[in-house]
């Protein structure tokens, strides 16, 4: 009797553990799944294969593989569709902003364009936006009858017109520019020459006018670390 009573309990036993491994084997199961359908919920956003939508690699700077967690990390830059174009990259650091009036968009976009070589970004019937070395500048038509009023300040032996605006290139830049410049057939208002030599702020500079006589100066300082040297 002992010896019945016995197996009986050895074998309730045994069918309550089966049971029980039963159910952790089911809920661990279903927990698999659902970390399963997570993961795929996260690669929907953050797919393991890194492709460029040009077909290339992270090599491309489309995106970036991080190699601990192995999920993709996008460019700002970069889209799944991408619907613009990008015709010029910005200036390193903060580009500057500047806008001014024109009398005709159509003279302007030959200047900016043509003879200073500006690509030509966002524009309107109105307005003409353009990089100037990955600077942002912007012509506004301001009606027919607009034209630059000059006023002139003495600089080394130049009479300087004012207001007026441009960059610091390099030497070489600033040479290859006047040359494009004179064989456009446009007028230096102070012809490319070098000033305050063998002064902290020596320079090589040139004046001359758009369109509608804004006034642009180019220059290159011989030494770039003396730009606000005195």
């Amino acid at each position: 009797l002992h010896t019945l009573a016995l197996t009986m309990m050895i074998r309730s036993v045994t069918t309550i553990a089966s049971i029980a491994s039963v159910a952790a084997s089911r809920s661990s199961s279903i927990a698999n799944n659902s970390i399963r359908q997570a993961l795929r919920r996260k690669s929907f956003l953050s797919p393991l294969t890194v492709l460029s939508i040009r077909g290339g690699g992270a090599a491309d700077g489309e995106h970036a593989l991080d190699s601990k967690s192995n999920t993709r990390e996008m460019s700002s830059s970069s889209t799944s569709e991408t619907k613009y174009v990008k015709l010029a990259d910005p200036a390193p650091g903060s580009p500057f902003h500047y806008a001014f009036p024109v009398h005709d968009l159509d003279a302007a976009k030959k200047f900016y364009g043509d003879v200073l070589g500006c690509a030509e970004g966002r524009s309107s019937e109105k307005w003409q936006d353009y990089s100037l070395h990955g600077h942002q500048i912007v012509c506004h038509w301001a009606g027919n009858d607009y034209r630059c009023q000059d006023y002139y300040n003495p600089v080394d032996g130049d009479d300087v017109p004012v207001p007026h605006m441009g960059l610091a290139l390099t030497e070489e830049q600033f040479h290859v520019l006047a040359e494009r410049v004179r064989a456009a057939g446009i007028e230096f208002i102070i012809e490319p020459h070098l000033r305050f030599k063998g002064e902290p702020g020596e320079q090589w500079t040139m004046f001359f006018k758009d369109p509608s006589g804004n006034n642009l100066e180019f220059k290159a300082m011989t030494t770039i670390d003396n730009l606000f040297a005195k």
